[in-house]
């Protein structure tokens, strides 16, 4: 594995590299560390296929691991097929035959038909539990031929590309949300017409400058287009505590954003924009905060008990389903999903089922009575969690907080991979949904540091430099510091120096971990809406 083009890894307390020391063949293996996970969490490099080459065929997946001193989980390979629909054609996590231990290179291999309906494929590597895994050699065999992937596109900034798309772009002066002058987003605000729901993305979840702009821009879509509700991808319940606190000024905002869990959150430009909001809230023109994610269920538990503290009989059901929530979450360790066994399967349903009729009963206030109806659902969500499962949940809250306020325009605040409008993501399903009413604003940069879990723990990393082949690399050639770039209107003109902008090539996609390649190709025109694109990043500043 010299170098592992195209393929992302997931956030957790797993720790992904590349290893040049434990190696089986090439220059590099790929590393995951878990001495030190949290529990429920696993570590997953991942790479999309090409469902053309295997419709109707069948594949051997192969790849060799090695493994030191893994406990409580396995090392394993993964491949999964869906349709169009994003129902599950197969899936194979090699489950029961994974490497356990400790084990030098050994070869493993998972086999399956392709269905005609194919429409996405999403393969790697796993591990789940304690220890060390390295990965590498991998292969795709098709119909008993090995598959070798086509060379990356290597396009250079020329003049005339450069021309072409310099009649797209759309400078912006400043990312500093107190800049006053909004005569530089006046195109922004014309792009985004009468769209009811604007998602604003991010490549890292650790750039103070990214986080700054989207802080700008939801300034500007609250006093400007009407925007009065904001939603980040954080847990539901711990977001909508930062929303008293912007309404009415209870608690304390630091500890509020660091109840939310996550430290990509925890930053000084997020309490700078909370503390805007809670000012902005003393006149008319006020906004919401609340959030869309589901990964944790305490604070719901929390709001059932406090919604039905006077019914003694159905808060020690829920105290029961709370005991029961935090058996499975230990038992989780080591696993990708959540799984409970009978009797609490059962005793699990019951118990949800006779809070959804009492509900169902409520007579007093509709707005309590959807709260706590929603609040039950992220329990139902917490315990179908999977990995693959987040993004459809994630919508489907976003979904109940445009139902509930009906009149609202939203602003969305969540990682580039989550609002994108191709793949299982939640931004496809928004679209699909609210079709014209959702658009979805990528960022990204060329050069600079990003704040991410790695080597070095949480702390400020060096961001690996676009270069020829990449989206940012055009882009930083126009020698334009900020610009946004209306993908919209690139495919309507068929002109051959754009050419390259409607295909494949590589885009940076990093998330809350560090890892040695950033990009992986993409075709960017299906992705985003607009672009806003950054020349140089810093490290988000963290709330200590």
């Amino acid at each position: 594995m010299d170098k592992p083009q195209n393929w992302s890894s997931r956030l957790g307390s797993y720790i992904v590299t590349l290893d040049s020391i434990e190696v089986s063949s090439g220059n590099m293996s790929l590393k995951i560390d878990g001495t030190n996970p949290i529990d429920g969490d696993f570590g997953v490099c991942t790479s999309y296929f090409p469902a053309e080459f295997v419709i109707n065929k069948s594949i051997e997946f192969k790849g060799k691991i090695k493994t030191e001193s893994l406990t409580n989980g396995y090392a394993g390979l993964w491949w999964r097929v869906d349709d169009k629909d994003n129902n599950i054609l197969g899936f194979d996590n090699m489950s029961d035959r994974g490497l356990i231990g400790t084990n030098d290179w050994t070869e493993v291999s998972i086999k399956m038909d392709i269905p005609a309906t194919t429409e996405r494929i999403f393969f790697g590597g796993l591990f789940v539990g304690n220890g060390i895994a390295w990965f590498d050699d991998f292969q795709v065999w098709i119909d008993g031929e090995k598959f070798t992937d086509a060379e990356p596109k290597i396009l250079k900034p020329t003049e005339e590309r450069l021309a072409w798309l310099r009649k797209y772009i759309h400078p912006i002066q400043s990312f500093n949300p107190s800049f006053e002058n909004i005569q530089d987003l006046e195109t922004f605000g014309e792009l985004i017409g009468d769209a009811k729901v604007v998602a604003l993305g991010e490549t890292t979840h650790g750039s103070s400058e990214i986080f700054q702009m989207k802080h700008r821009l939801i300034k500007y879509l609250n006093q400007h287009k009407g925007f009065d509700i904001f939603s980040i991808e954080a847990n539901m319940p711990e977001a909508y505590k930062v929303n008293e606190y912007t309404l009415e000024g209870k608690g304390n905002p630091e500890d509020l954003i660091k109840g939310m869990y996550f430290w990509t959150w925890s930053t000084h430009e997020m309490l700078a924009l909370v503390e805007w909001m809670k000012e902005q809230n003393k006149t008319d023109n006020k906004i919401q905060f609340t959030g869309f994610d589901m990964q944790y269920y305490q604070e719901s538990i929390n709001e059932l008990k406090n919604g039905f503290a006077e019914n003694s009989t159905l808060v020690k059901g829920i105290e029961e389903l709370e005991f029961i929530l935090n058996t499975v979450k230990k038992n989780a360790k080591g696993s990708v999903g959540i799984t409970i066994q009978e009797p609490d399967k059962s005793r699990t349903e019951e118990i949800i089922s006779a809070i959804k009729k009492s509900i169902e009963g409520w007579n007093e206030n509709k707005t309590q009575k959807a709260w706590l109806s929603q609040n039950v659902r992220l329990v139902e969500q917490f315990l179908g969690k999977t990995y693959f499962s987040r993004d459809k949940f994630m919508a489907e809250n976003l979904e109940w907080i445009n139902e509930q306020n009906p009149d609202s325009k939203i602003a969305i605040w969540a990682h580039n991979g989550h609002i994108k409008k191709v793949g299982n993501s939640m931004g496809k399903i928004l679209a699909q949904s609210l079709k014209e009413d959702y658009l979805s604003v990528g960022f990204t940069f060329h050069k600079g540091s990003y704040t991410a879990v790695g080597k070095k723990g949480l702390n400020t990393y060096e961001a690996q430099e676009s270069f020829e082949g990449t989206y940012e690399y055009l882009f930083q050639a126009l020698d334009e510091p900020i610009f946004l770039l209306d993908l919209r209107q690139i495919k309507e003109d068929n002109s051959e120096h754009g050419k390259w902008l409607r295909e494949n090539l590589e885009f940076r996609s990093v998330g809350a971990a560090k890892v040695d390649n950033e990009f992986k190709t993409t075709i960017l025109k299906d992705d985003f809406d607009i672009i806003i694109f950054i020349n140089e990043s810093t490290n988000s500043k963290l709330l200590r």
